[in-house]
């Protein structure tokens, strides 16, 4: 049976000083009835001090008090990142949390602890820089796009939903000649507003989306932060890029913002991670629904045909994907929808693609008809295969020649080898 439980590796650096991070991992954990595996490394001459020995396991009370699982772990060795990495492996981690406790420069980047063990340890990575933890009455989320950025909405959505918090997001459309009234310019920040709002449908979640015209990206976003908020920023690329990336946009903001931060990574997602979701035989190239309700019912039945799915579950599938897509539209634009569902206890992701050439109205925010459907069941709660392949398909999919490019396949094989042909140029 899939374990969609959260097992949280907790790297702390130094136990006698870290509740903060321990209480934010716990509300993470909490999320999921997952479980803590607090972390300290010793280097091999280093006795153990009980002073040390006790605030790992007054960390461990801490954690259970939030009700939660947790584990103290005192290691050995010179290789802390080498460490923590086997750590992870052998208690089959799936999410990692750490603190940054750095400045914002080039040389504390490129030597940090943090930047090497994201580099080396692929599990979705928290990183926390503590500016005073609390229970917060709104939780920002400076956005922008990529993988990095929908697991941030994601996270945020559960922090705030935890803490009963308003959830506000923001998205800054830079312009570095940026001048107000200008009517070309407002149809961009109209665009920014509706891809945000089908990002935010897309994963089902409701929040307050504030578009910010500007030259800069960090400024605006900092002047609009508040003490009492919490912050989750999608981590940039950079705690995996050359030296010469380094301390981006969401470090800088992270390092100005007067409240707590977090940092969100997911695991970078392998290459061919489409094509091992769609199928040949889960592809369908001309189908012709009466709606999208009916699209959806035809999606699963081709599950079943394909025996993706027992036929006992037709119906459980069917409503959980129904039920999601009453929420709001999975509509995304571009002509594309991807319509999912959460199955409790699901295996892995298993998808279908379908084609309707004369359109359908999936009710998107940008007024299309979508003609390229994903259907997508994924486990609940699984960060680390739901999130990027979702920003795998709007990515590929934002492309008019891309488009363009799959409506023009005759054949399941030619969509499959179009999308192994596009993720070989991506990856």
């Amino acid at each position: 049976m899939y374990n969609n439980d959260f097992r949280i590796l907790v790297a702390l650096q130094n136990p006698e000083t870290e509740d903060a991070l321990v209480s934010l991992a716990a509300t993470v954990a909490s999320i999921s009835s997952g479980v803590l595996y607090l972390t300290h490394v010793l280097q091999p001459k280093e006795k153990i001090g009980h002073a040390r020995q006790i605030a790992l396991s007054q960390s461990a009370t801490k954690a259970t008090e939030c009700g939660v699982t947790a584990q103290s772990h005192l290691l050995k060795g010179n290789n802390v990142t080498q460490i923590i990495k086997e750590a992870a492996q052998r208690w089959k981690c799936n999410m990692m949390v750490m603190g940054w406790y750095g400045d914002v420069n080039r040389q504390s980047i490129l030597s940090s602890e943090n930047r090497a063990l994201t580099k080396s340890v692929e599990i979705d990575t928290l990183i926390f820089k503590n500016k005073g933890f609390h229970r917060a009455d709104r939780v920002v989320v400076p956005t922008g796009g990529g993988p990095n950025s929908f697991m941030g909405l994601q996270v945020a959505a559960d922090l705030a939903n935890t803490w009963n918090a308003k959830l506000h997001v923001i998205r800054v459309a830079r312009n570095k000649d940026y001048r107000p009234l200008d009517p070309i310019f407002e149809r961009y920040c109209r665009q920014v507003y509706s891809d945000t709002e089908s990002r935010l449908n897309l994963l089902g979640i409701t929040a307050t989306i504030e578009v910010v015209p500007d030259s800069d990206v960090v400024e605006p976003i900092v002047s609009r932060a508040k003490k009492e908020d919490f912050f989750v920023l999608g981590a940039s690329n950079d705690w995996q890029q050359e030296e010469f990336l380094a301390g981006s946009i969401p470090d800088q903001i992270a390092f100005e913002a007067p409240c707590s931060v977090l940092m969100v990574r997911s695991k970078t997602a392998p290459n061919g991670l489409l094509s091992s979701v769609f199928f040949e035989n889960t592809i369908r190239l001309h189908i012709k629904p009466k709606d999208k309700w009916n699209a959806i019912s035809q999606m699963v039945d081709v599950l079943v045909e394909e025996r993706q799915i027992p036929s006992s579950q037709r119906n459980y599938v069917l409503n959980t994907a129904l039920d999601r897509e009453r929420k709001s539209s999975t509509g995304i634009g571009h002509e594309t929808a991807i319509p999912h569902a959460p199955i409790a206890n699901l295996p892995g992701i298993i998808g279908v693609f379908a084609m309707c050439h004369e359109g359908i109205d999936f009710g998107a925010s940008d007024g299309e008809l979508v003609r390229y459907m994903f259907l997508l069941l994924t486990p609940q709660q699984n960060y680390q295969g739901y999130i990027p392949i979702l920003s795998q398909i709007a990515a590929l999919m934002r492309s008019e020649k891309i488009r363009a490019e799959v409506i023009n396949c005759h054949t399941p094989a030619e969509l499959t080898n179009l999308i192994k042909k596009r993720e070989s140029v991506l990856g």
